[in-house]
């Protein structure tokens, strides 16, 4: 049972609880990591639960998904939580637990539609079936169009339970199979094709259409059942080709791959659309792979990977002091991209996951654990517009704790859903220049949930596929709001008190205001000149949910909450 203690951007981070566990410890990519800084984007973000009334909304994570007219189509994925460490491979990822429900969800409405894509109603052959029922593949959508390639899943073919990498390419008309789940019309095989190749076998990757071609971005070809210690041959590339298809007939064309190389040996990370200036007055499109896993010594990887518009990646010299080293954030997690037009910023905002460092806000300082811990933390990245990468803490998910105290964390294989009215460039990264304070920029969903900093190795662990919802806001910084919850009012003032008379580094956002170094008159008449500036962040809390323990993970059940 998961409770809800408050809300809000500043949540209590305890720790010393990251070294409770023993976990074996790796090597990552760099010995260091780029100083942190708490705040300084201007703007920062604001998650609130949200309510979906008496809607039942699914427990997900590592899905694909796509949106029509305001409603989100998730496909494939697992309903439990993370996937279990035990020698015995079939227990890890239990059959049970594969997704081969197609979902439709309306966050507007609080309505949402669900249909098995299994028997005479789905009209797909047990292969189909099973190649649309994996976690971890790779998805884009264009226009009215999803595609899906690879993903990890259970195989209809071999030894009884065995797994393996697919190696499909999936088109799914996403306005037809809304429409077969919610209506019943025909059959959900009508609005899907597929074809195979092996360039398509992969999971853990990430896909994204850039230059007119797709782009295949690292991951892995895993097959057989998945033990502690397991590797499979990871694809150290990007590889590249152009879809070919008229809505009958699905093909490619233009294949191709980079070299492979050993620093591109990484999966399960976040890779984002990003903009900058061109130079000659407008923007360019590139992509940027963040951190990842694993180093050959099962570390993390610290040094981002930039694809240019051709596909080709390239990395800076990881021995270099000056390169960015990413510290927070670094397993696949929801995420969303904002980009100044008039800054010529890209900022990259991710959200909880698995990370190698966490903020303490306490002593303003990093605590790392190569064991890489569940987190709540939310982080992002910024490309100036000179390229210059910095890494900025913004905060956490609201508490959550369960029944015993521990705090939940949140993030990991989630996706975030643009809100519709947000307006965006054509690759998906929001304008924000165009944004107002308090704007709703969409919604966190699903996701791994954790009572622990490490599952592994702690039998009082637990973690689940979540079906909480979060609504993302935007909040531009306000001059007094010391806290960074979007509104000036009474902590804010106890932030001044606490530190008055004393002296901080000009500027400190935690305590000066008036940014002359010295915590005093200026910063209270700061604060007061404020004074109830902004939006009050949410306090009230949902209804407890109960939980069942089924297997080897948690299902949330009866999740409904008020305010």
């Amino acid at each position: 049972m998961w409770i809800f203690k408050k809300f809000g951007m500043t949540c209590r981070v305890v720790c010393a609880s990251l070294m409770l566990c023993s976990v074996a410890r790796a090597a990552n990519q760099t010995a260091t990591v780029t100083p942190v800084q708490n705040g300084g984007l201007g703007f920062n973000v604001e998650l609130q639960a949200y309510d979906m009334g008496a809607a039942s909304v699914p427990t997900l994570h590592s899905f694909a998904s796509g949106e029509v007219n305001g409603k989100w189509v998730l496909i494939g994925g697992r309903t439990n939580g993370l996937h279990g460490f035990e020698n015995i491979g079939v227990l890890n990822f239990p059959e049970a637990s594969a997704n081969r429900e197609v979902w439709v969800i309306d966050p507007v409405t609080k309505q949402t539609w669900s249909r098995s894509i299994e028997g005479a109603g789905g009209g797909f052959t047990t292969v189909e079936i099973a190649s649309l029922s994996t976690a971890n593949n790779q998805y884009q959508q264009v226009g009215d169009e999803l595609y899906m390639t690879g993903g990890y899943g259970i195989s209809d073919v071999g030894a009884l339970f065995d797994f393996e990498t697919f190696d499909r390419l999936t088109a799914v008309d996403l306005p037809g199979l809304a429409d077969w789940v919610m209506n019943g019309t025909g059959t959900a095989a009508d609005h899907v094709r597929q074809i195979s190749d092996p360039m398509f076998k992969v999971t853990g990757g990430a896909m994204y259409e850039l230059g007119g071609q797709m782009q295949l971005v690292f991951g892995q070809d895993f097959d057989g059942v998945y033990t502690p210690g397991s590797n499979g041959t990871y694809t150290n590339q990007v590889r590249r080709f152009t879809i070919v298809d008229d809505g009958v007939n699905l093909s490619v064309t233009g294949a191709s791959a980079t070299i492979p190389l050993p620093e591109y040996r990484r999966r399960d990370l976040n890779v984002f659309p990003v903009l900058g200036p061109d130079g000659i007055g407008g923007v360019e499109e590139n992509l940027v792979a963040l951190s990842g896993v694993f180093t050959p010594t099962f570390g993390a990887w610290t040094v981002p990977v930039e694809i240019g518009a051709t596909g080709e990646p390239t990395m800076d010299d990881p021995n270099d002091v000056a390169t960015f080293k990413q510290a927070m954030n670094g397993y696949h997690s929801a995420k969303l991209g904002v980009y100044s037009e008039t800054g010529g910023e890209m900022v990259e905002i991710l959200f909880g996951g698995i990370t190698y460092a966490q903020y303490d806000e306490v002593n303003d300082t990093l605590i790392t654990d190569n064991g890489l811990p569940n987190t709540s933390q939310i982080s992002a990245v910024r490309i100036d517009a000179s390229g210059e990468y910095s890494q900025h803490f913004l905060g956490a998910f609201p508490e959550v704790l369960d029944l015993s105290g521990n705090l939940v964390r949140f993030g990991s294989n989630a996706e975030f859903f643009p809100a519709h009215g947000v307006q965006m460039f054509g690759n998906g990264v929001i304008k924000q220049d165009t944004l107002q304070p308090g704007d709703l920029l969409g919604w966190i969903y699903g996701g791994i949930e954790a009572n622990a900093p490490h599952v592994r190795q702690n039998p009082e662990a637990l973690s689940a596929a979540s079906n909480l919802i979060w609504e993302v806001i935007y909040r531009p910084d306000l001059v007094g709001d010391l806290d960074a919850d979007g509104f000036v009012g009474i902590n804010d003032l106890n932030i001044v008190l606490a530190n008055w008379n004393q002296n901080v580094p000009p500027g400190d956002p935690l305590a000066d205001p008036s940014g002359d170094g010295f915590v005093g008159i200026d910063d209270l008449t700061t604060v007061l000149g404020n004074w109830n500036a902004g939006t009050p962040p949410g306090n009230n809390a949902p209804e407890p949910a109960s939980v069942a323990l089924l297997g080897l993970g948690l299902v949330i059940v009866n999740r409904r909450r008020k305010y």
